[in-house]
């Protein structure tokens, strides 16, 4: 049989929640998440927090997940992975949603913190080292953009180089001919090789396809070195978010923990609230 619902709790289904301050029916989803000059309580910042979190999660897994399994049924599912510009950056298809929702939960997320700090008493510039990741992204796709150009323009020089003493070199009479059968030859030979179709999955930039131009460069190398710092310091900051902001107290009286199982006017004191 189940137990009786507690009908003096602050909420009967959830009875573990003591602090009024986190009483799940005050939530206001559209303050916590998009108001940055209020006050969020413990429990209001988890919820919104394993929102976001679980959004991007989802958005990024089942969708590969799904294109996986449907791939091993034989579909042909190619032009899902298909880059998409989407501003000026190369996402593939199947990505965009988990794209824009990252950006999005990036700024809500900095309000849900800014007002978890509000409500504890604490500064809410603190919350600025939720846009680190961002930030790092941005300046890691910057660098990786003239890291990109310098990479192309060096090929470009190189093969330059490489070229210019074969133009520059005399060919004699007695030579002539065998070059000429030699080019020859190897014009027959791209002509066959044009009637073959593109190796599967071989696409406008692969092997059969010419070589990607400066900008593509560029971008490929940039979305690259941004991609990476982003998600090394977004693990960081979500330890900082779960370990620390999560488990401050409401207004910042009291011990840091998880939970709400302490009432408000419990909380256990600093020794430097207690009286002497």
């Amino acid at each position: 049989m189940h137990k009786p619902l507690d009908p003096t709790a602050i909420d009967p289904h959830r009875p573990w929640i003591r602090d009024q301050r986190d009483d799940p029916h005050a939530m206001n989803w559209l303050q916590v998440m998009f108001n940055p000059f209020g006050a969020s309580p413990k429990l209001h910042f988890s919820r919104a927090w394993t929102l976001m979190f679980l959004g991007r999660v989802l958005l990024f897994i089942v969708p590969i997940f799904a294109v996986f399994v449907v791939s091993l049924a034989g579909a042909n599912l190619s032009g899902a992975w298909k880059p998409v510009k989407f501003l000026i950056l190369p996402i593939p298809a199947l990505l965009v949603p988990f794209f824009i929702f990252t950006v999005a939960t990036e700024l809500t997320s900095w309000v849900a913190h800014a007002r978890r700090f509000h409500e504890a008493n604490k500064s809410g510039l603190r919350a600025i080292v939720v846009l680190i990741p961002l930030f790092l992204g941005i300046a890691g796709f910057s660098g990786g953009v003239v890291m990109g150009m310098g990479k192309y323009q060096a090929m470009n020089a190189k093969q330059a180089t490489a070229a210019a003493p074969a133009a520059e070199t005399p060919v004699s009479d007695t030579a002539a001919a065998p070059a000429a059968e030699a080019s020859g030859d190897e014009a027959a030979t791209a002509a066959d090789a044009e009637k073959k179709p593109a190796r599967k999955g071989g696409g406008q930039h692969g092997k059969n396809g010419p070589p990607p131009s400066e900008r593509q460069t560029a971008i490929g190398t940039g979305t690259g070195f941004a991609i990476g710092l982003w998600a090394i310091s977004s693990f960081f900051v979500m330890l900082w978010s779960l370990f620390y902001v999560a488990r401050m107290p409401n207004g910042g009286v009291g011990r840091f923990k998880t939970g709400s199982d302490v009432a408000q006017g419990e909380e256990e004191l600093r020794p430097s609230y207690a009286m002497s």
